[in-house]
């Protein structure tokens, strides 16, 4: 017989998934900015420094957030997993 989950490991699956939900929906939006910037700012506008580091560093906080967000799911098995075993 199985007993029931730990309150802890339960409290900490649900603010993993909300966390995850707030990392997926950061990088959809630093995808939207990110396009908007490559498509609506001009070439010679975007080779200038400022603007290009800018577009740079939002590619790169998108990719950042996206990872945070694979690494919430990895956690929220091994929860589960926890869980399962208890």
């Amino acid at each position: 017989m199985s007993q029931p989950p730990h309150p802890n490991i339960e409290q900490a699956k649900c603010k993993t998934a909300e966390v995850q939900r707030e990392l997926e929906v950061a990088s959809a939006e630093l995808g939207l900015t990110h396009g908007a910037l490559e498509r609506e700012i001009p070439q010679t506008v975007k080779q200038k420094s400022d603007v290009a580091w800018a577009i740079r560093q939002n590619a790169l906080l998108e990719r950042k957030v996206q990872q945070a967000a694979e690494d919430l799911e990895h956690v929220t098995e091994l929860l589960d997993q926890v869980q399962g075993s208890a």
